[in-house]
């Protein structure tokens, strides 16, 4: 990749490293210049560290939730985690709606103070979408252990990319205004720590203690949305997650929890 000045500075392995060392966490850290996926790269290579992170100047086949594509200009914040586990992946589940507070956080450090999550695993800013997660896991090896995949992009600035994405979206340059952008090594080193963190840790009970404070990150908080399952469509008024991350719907048969669906928000009474 040729560099110029309209291009942040490059990505640097050591700064992800150092700063995640800092916080008492070791992880194996590698920067690529391109790669088809970041998650593809860590799920389908023999990686024997209990941490990794790959981080990529650019994707060619960038992924996100449902098969859909994420546009990964050059120089975006790009990357994904593995943890190479011993427990069932049971115990992570709700752990994108953990990963969207924690992006959260991380952004309205930076002055991004509307940044919210849209459930299950979008991080919007007035209604825009700024990031995105996309978790995957496989067993491996004879005692079957789990191979957990965390993969998180954040919109750095998308250029000619906006026009491809289907959806309205927006980039930390258009949000932080005059200011300086964030130094995309020492972001994602803030994510990672934040990230791991949790993952070290009751990821059951902090989903608990999550649901209790989610309408601080709620950006579905009481609208009228649709919720596609299969091929059945429910609409309600948006209420929180229970305890276990699931999605509450109130609807005219009463509330109605989900734990996979595709939501869009709907006018009333659509």
């Amino acid at each position: 990749m040729t560099w110029n000045d309209n291009m942040p500075t490059p990505l640097n392995s050591s700064l992800i490293f150092e700063r995640c060392r800092s916080e008492g966490f070791e992880v194996e850290v590698e920067v690529l210049d391109t790669v088809d996926s970041t998650n593809s790269r860590l799920l389908e290579a023999d990686i024997s560290s209990p941490v990794f992170l790959c981080a990529a100047e650019r994707q060619t086949v960038g992924r996100g939730r449902r098969g859909k594509v994420w546009y990964s200009p050059e120089s975006g914040v790009t990357f994904s985690m593995r943890f190479n586990l011993s427990e069932s992946v049971s115990r992570f589940n709700g752990l994108s709606l953990l990963v969207g507070a924690i992006l959260c956080d991380s952004l309205r450090g930076l002055g991004v103070v509307d940044a919210m999550v849209k459930w299950p695993n979008d991080v919007l800013v007035h209604g825009s979408k700024l990031a995105g997660i996309l978790i995957e896991s496989r067993t491996t090896g004879l005692n079957k252990e789990t191979v957990l995949v965390v993969g998180i992009g954040v919109n750095y600035k998308r250029g000619k990319e906006a026009r491809l994405i289907d959806q309205a979206s927006t980039d930390l340059d258009a949000l932080c205004g005059s200011g300086e952008l964030p130094d995309r090594s020492v972001l994602i080193g803030d994510i990672a720590t934040r990230l791991l963190s949790v993952v070290s840790e009751d990821v059951p009970g902090a989903l608990i203690q999550l649901s209790a404070r989610w309408q601080e990150y709620d950006a579905l908080n009481g609208t009228w949305v649709m919720a596609k399952v299969a091929s059945e469509c429910i609409h309600g008024r948006a209420a929180g997650i229970d305890t276990n991350g699931n999605l509450r719907i109130d609807t005219a048969d009463g509330i109605c929890c989900l734990n996979s669906a595709d939501v869009s928000v709907r006018p009333e009474n659509d």
